[in-house]
């Protein structure tokens, strides 16, 4: 329990192969062409200049080794020198300039695919995945990436110079370039060992990253939790572990992407010397010359510098790889809430609902609904009631589109709900709920959420149903008063009520309210229940409610337990019979009747 715990139960995600992540990303960057091909353009110049260079070196050290030296030769070899090294620094500039418009350009879009998706999702989604892991997705995930996309430009231009070099090599001296030809094997065994175990350690740094994220957004949001109950210490104290978790897999990510340069290192300086002696031999033979050797050596040490490369490389692409894989979990994630292939808008609905044998699991074989049947009139009031974990909120989330079931069919006015687009269908709907949730910025844009086009006489009479008035005559700056994340800076009923007014100013046919008064007090409550008396006339509405004044008023009642209706009816009637709704009563409505008193009994002190 705290911030450890659920850390470990995010579900396992699919597992892509290298193939198959190089293919998605080069798929998604295909929109961005144009800038791919310069950066290739500038790419394929430089490589050019790379190779050029040494070459210019080399004949002005043989045409300064020779007696009757040409000093227009050489001051020719040293201008084009001079002149591909400005073009070196020229392309290097425009390269990155252009990377710098491509990379951010391509972050934008990914992170709005990212964020898209999760709009698309509905609620059994999140109840799998912590909102601080999302979050790193959408954030960190997405520039590390982004820091990959970089990365692969520079490595293509330094695996074509490798590549161009070694054929120099070839062409200058086959002795001297077989030589080195013998540490290549020895290098790449490295470089796939090297890429395998980062790929697990890449895994596990990502994780960890996205741990440290979620506890530190659960530490944050349950801070009156822990402060009211005074765990400070112990919440620190899980966090330390998490944190202590994220430095081991940190570091032991550092250990592997710098131990094996060494020993690439001691490799390249190996076949260096070779080359020097036996180079060496060969110009006291008169073989060849100084200027070809030094020209060799040079070639020879722009083949290694992108092997070099390598041994950095894989770390940091496996580590963008892991995150993109990440990425692509959320991408590639379907909702469970399917819509029928042809749906429509459905415009203004008259509010019959018809529940025929539905059945609903959140999870396999978990059954909360087994043929579960109900008819809800069009204008009936109906109130749900029944013992914590009866079915009570599972039934509005299904009728609001939440979840998906798994059985039968869910009808509004004889059309089922899956033909319907869910944005033509949750205009219909205005829900309430126990725990409001209300968005950083003024009580009018939180009002005007789900309506921002509603009139200000509009506005004012769903303000006026609620008498949230009051508590905006008394604010200074009125409907533009800011609140903060989640409401602060007003109370809990002051949420509720402003909750109210915002499910009110859509103008449902259908009005769910879960426990929605569970935050106000009984003047209040009463208030808004003569307020809504005359709104709820000619809307079907389902209210789940611990307030004995909202059941008695209700056209129907209906009792719920494990996930069964056992009973429906009045007030009156359900009393009557005595049975589960007269126990519930009795546990939990009869004490707020006007009329009611305990039940004495006698105490005897001894």
């Amino acid at each position: 329990m705290g911030l450890s715990a659920g850390l470990m139960d995010e579900e396992q995600k699919r597992e892509y192969s290298d193939r198959e992540l190089l293919g998605r990303y080069f798929k998604s960057v295909a929109p961005f062409r144009k800038s791919v091909l310069l950066i290739s353009f500038f790419i394929f110049i430089s490589t050019i200049a790379e190779i050029v260079n040494p070459f210019l070196i080399g004949i002005a050290i043989d045409e300064l080794s020779n007696t009757n030296s040409n000093l227009l030769i050489v001051l020719g070899a040293g201008g084009l020198y001079f002149f591909f090294s400005i073009i070196l620094w020229i392309i290097f500039f425009l390269r990155r300039k252009e990377i710098g418009k491509f990379v951010p350009y391509y972050l934008e879009k990914l992170r709005m695919k990212i964020f898209d998706k999760l709009q698309e999702q509905d609620m059994s989604f999140f109840d799998k995945h912590l909102s601080g892991k999302l979050n790193t997705r959408v954030s960190n995930d997405a520039l590390d990436f982004g820091n990959t996309t970089l990365l692969l430009a520079d490595t293509v231009g330094n695996l074509l110079i490798s590549v161009l070099t070694f054929g120099m090599l070839l062409w200058l001296n086959l002795t001297l370039a077989l030589i080195t030809f013998v540490a290549i094997p020895f290098i790449f065994l490295l470089v796939i060992s090297l890429r395998r175990i980062v790929r697990i350690v890449s895994r596990a740094y990502r994780k960890a990253i996205g741990d440290v994220n979620a506890a530190m957004v659960e530490s944050i949001e349950g801070i009156h939790v822990s402060k009211s109950y005074g765990q400070e210490s112990t919440v620190s104290k899980q966090f330390h572990e998490t944190n202590m978790n994220y430095f081991k897999v940190g570091f032991r990510m550092t250990a592997v992407t710098h131990m094996w340069r060494p020993l690439l290192e001691t490799i390249a300086a190996i076949s260096l010397i070779v080359v020097i002696f036996f180079g060496g031999q060969l110009v006291f033979q008169g073989i060849t010359n100084p200027g070809t050797i030094f020209m060799f050596i040079l070639y020879l040490q722009n083949f290694f510098r992108p092997i070099m490369v390598l041994s950095t490389f894989f770390p940091h692409l496996s580590a963008g790889m892991a995150a993109y894989e990440r990425i692509l979990d959320v991408l590639d994630s379907e909702p469970n809430v399917k819509q029928n292939s042809k749906t429509f808008d459905v415009g203004k609905l008259e509010g019959e609902i018809k529940i025929n044998n539905v059945d609903f699991c959140y999870r396999e074989g978990e059954w909360v609904f087994t043929k579960l049947n109900l008819h809800v009139s069009k204008g009936e009031k109906l109130a749900v009631v029944g013992h914590t974990g009866a079915g009570k909120t599972s039934l509005v989330s299904l009728l609001a589109r939440y979840y998906e079931f798994q059985g039968g069919s869910i009808e509004i006015d004889n059309k089922n709900i899956r033909d319907m687009t869910l944005e033509s269908f949750r205009t219909n709907l205005g829900i309430v709920q126990q725990d409001v949730f209300l968005f950083s910025g003024t009580i009018e844009e939180n009002i005007r959420y789900g309506r921002q086009d509603a009139s200000e006489e509009d506005l004012w009479r769903a303000i006026k149903i609620v008498h949230l008035e009051e508590l905006i005559e008394y604010l200074p700056q009125g409907l533009q008063t800011q609140i903060g994340e989640r409401g602060k800076g007003l109370s809990a009923g002051q949420q509720q009520l402003v909750s109210f007014a915002r499910a009110i100013l859509t103008d449902p046919q259908i009005l769910i309210l879960d426990e929605a008064t569970s935050s106000v007090d009984a003047y209040t409550e009463a208030i808004i229940q003569e307020g809504l008396e005359g709104l709820l006339s000619d809307r079907t509405s389902i209210i789940i409610a611990h307030r004995l004044s909202t059941i008695v008023n209700a056209d129907r009642i209906i009792v719920m337990d494990n996930g069964q209706i056992v009973e429906e009816g009045t007030h009156k009637t359900l009393l009557s019979q005595g049975g589960k709704y007269s126990t519930l009563y009795k546990q939990y409505f009869e004490h707020q009747s006007l009329d009611w008193e305990p039940h004495r009994k006698s105490l005897k002190i001894e």
